[in-house]
């Protein structure tokens, strides 16, 4: 009898004790992109100057400065990440080069910027109010692709492209990443990575697109279009922000989905540019619209839990 005794409390003690399972990190102990967004982060916001309402892409440098662009010129800024304010700016071409800009990568001492066509521009950083030389490359993607966004994977040597149209024929219902090599200037034939929406966006189990309207009779194609594309420093993991669907997607270095976040409407209008800092702090650029555009940053979730005494 004492014995039945004893297991039925070591049973109850058992049930008690067993909350939610721990939630499941990369082999490092890093976070995932959701842990960038947990109660406690004091996120720092700032409005932009009215020059960068159309600001699209984020890159930072080596030693940690935050740069910038709008969609219609080849322009970049320097901008301050205490503050948001712009520290400098400069050009490229001696003349005015509009075209419709949508990624921005650094790679050692060399800049990158993207249009919507796929038309790739190499160039130095200048001095604030110069004029850059640069060099146009043609990297065979198309406006059908519709390029959104830049990054560089130092691990590949390679510049990844980000694109919110079509993946290829073979690849209906897909999203691509694509890889390029600037030193061979060469574009892999077949996309790095390749996201089937529907497993991105599920409208069943997810509150992701609860702002839009006739879900039943949205197609797919609409609810995860990347607007940028970023490496994490420290995992080496890609994160993925969706301005159409206000998501942000992790997929690891071989492209395999990790975690997925939807991102507040309220606080991301429409978010275009992603970016890390040194420390790892998470920064986002929206496009401002009617408005003024915002730089947000999110605070690497180390510094949480040591602010709020929370245990990773």
């Amino acid at each position: 009898m004492i014995l039945i005794l004893i297991m039925i409390l070591i049973f109850f003690t058992t049930l008690n004790n067993s909350g939610p399972p721990e939630k499941k990190r990369g082999e490092d102990g890093s976070f995932r992109a959701s842990d960038y967004f947990r109660d406690g982060s004091i996120v720092q916001s700032f409005e932009l100057p009215n020059i960068l309402r159309e600001i699209s892409g984020l890159a930072t440098t080596a030693d940690g400065r935050l740069f910038a662009h709008d969609d219609e010129q080849a322009t970049v800024f320097e901008l301050s990440i205490a503050d948001g304010k712009i520290l400098k700016s400069f050009r490229l071409g001696n003349k005015k080069l509009e075209k419709d800009f949508e990624g921005l990568a650094v790679a050692g001492n060399r800049f990158y910027l993207i249009t919507s066509s796929g038309n790739l521009y190499r160039f130095r950083e200048g001095a604030d109010g110069e004029r850059v030389e640069y060099k146009k490359i043609n990297t065979k993607l198309s406006a059908n692709n519709d390029v959104e966004g830049l990054c560089y994977d130092p691990q590949r040597g390679k510049l990844l492209i980000a694109c919110k149209g079509s993946a290829g024929k073979k690849y209906k219902g897909k999203r691509a990443v694509f890889a390029f090599d600037p030193k061979q200037k060469n574009l892999d034939k077949k996309p790095l990575f390749l996201f089937d929406i529907k497993e991105i966006v599920d409208y069943r189990k997810s509150g992701f697109i609860d702002r839009l309207k006739n879900l039943a009779e949205m197609d797919d194609n609409l609810a995860f279009a990347p607007s940028g594309i970023e490496r994490h420093p420290v995992t080496g993991h890609f994160f993925i922000i969706a301005a159409r669907g206000n998501l942000l997607v992790e997929v690891d270095a071989d492209g395999k989905l990790i975690d997925r976040v939807r991102l507040d409407p309220k606080r991301h209008r429409q978010p275009e540019g992603i970016a890390f800092t040194r420390t790892n702090d998470l920064v986002i650029s929206d496009e401002g619209g009617e408005g003024r555009a915002r730089l947000t940053i999110y605070p690497a979730p180390e510094k949480v839990s040591q602010e709020t005494g929370l245990e990773k």
